[in-house]
Parts: structure tokens; C-alpha cells; sequence
């Protein structure tokens, strides 16, 4: 008799535990990384075609092209994530991404003056706004499963499965 109110209670308890919502979260938050990863790399790549640009025109300062250079060699020369946990080696992609965005803007300068590097400077400016949306999305993410941790019943199944809060992104400039 006692027997079936307990099986509804534990059932009850269980269709909140957010065990799949962990699961989701984990997902998005790994899509997000994977889709920001991918992006930075197509930065870098379009810096190279930059410097190549940047190299012809004589407004461009020797300095600002030896920095993007360097900027842009530390930026591929990070090692390939496939997850965002690794809270040194993201300061380290954040310190790298920074520099390079930091180094881009005085050679983008010069470029938007000249009118055959406009779609250049354009692909820049489009890819700039996907990075943003993709670190807000990953942002986004892991807001949500730190919230979720904090929430009850589902903090139990945190407990249980060891999960702990994960870093946000370190705001850039």
C-alpha cells in the first residue's frame, strides 16, 4: 500500500533530477566551443591574407605588420582544444586572441582606405561579429549550467555525478 506513493514520489523526484538537462547543456556549450574554435582559426587565416595586402601598401608601419605577425603566430601556434575545462590553456587563447585582435586594428585602419581591400575588410568585420555571437552563445551556456547546479532538485544530481561549475570566458576587449 505504501508501496505506490513512493514509487510516484520517486518518479516525480527523478523527472526533475535534470540529469538530461546536464546532458543538453553539455552538448550546446561543446557546439558553441567547437563553432568559436573554428571561427578564430578562420581569423588567423584571413589575417594571413591581410599581411599579404598590408605588405604592398606603403601607409602600413614595418611595426604594425612585424606585431600582426607575431600576434598571428601565437595565435596559431596555441594547441587545438576540444575543451573549454582547461582553464590555462583558455587565459592562454584568450591572451593570444586579444593580441591579435590588438595588432588587426592598425593594419585594418590602412586597409579600409584603400578601396580594392574593402570586401577584405568586410570578411573581417562579418567574421568578428560571428565570433561575438559564438562567445555569446557559449557564455549563454555555461550560465546556464552553472544556474542549473545551483537549482534543487538537480543540484543532488550534480552531486552525484561529480559536476562542477565551469568558467566563463574572460571578457575581451
Amino acid at each position: 500500500m505504501l508501496r505506490w506513493p513512493l514509487l510516484f514520489l520517486l518518479a516525480a523526484l527523478l523527472g526533475g533530477c535534470g540529469l538530461q538537462d546536464y546532458r543538453q547543456l553539455a552538448a550546446e556549450r561543446q557546439s558553441a566551443w567547437d563553432s568559436l574554435q573554428s571561427l578564430q582559426a578562420q581569423r588567423a587565416g584571413l589575417a594571413l591574407n591581410l599581411l599579404t595586402s598590408a605588405r604592398a601598401l606603403p601607409a602600413v608601419p614595418a611595426t604594425a605588420i612585424t606585431q600582426l605577425e607575431h600576434a598571428r603566430r601565437q595565435t596559431l601556434a596555441l594547441p587545438a582544444s576540444s575543451s573549454p575545462d582547461d582553464l590555462a590553456l583558455l587565459q592562454q587563447a584568450v591572451q593570444a586572441h586579444t593580441a591579435l585582435t590588438q595588432a588587426l586594428a592598425p593594419v585594418l585602419t590602412h586597409a579600409r582606405q584603400q578601396p580594392g581591400l574593402q570586401p577584405l575588410v568586410w570578411q573581417f568585420e562579418a567574421l568578428d561579429n560571428r565570433i561575438r555571437v559564438a562567445q555569446q552563445r557559449y557564455q549563454l551556456a555555461t550560465r546556464r549550467h552553472n544556474q542549473l547546479l545551483a537549482r534543487f532538485p538537480s543540484s543532488l544530481t550534480a552531486r552525484v555525478q561529480g559536476l562542477q561549475p565551469h568558467a566563463l570566458l574572460p571578457d575581451t576587449p
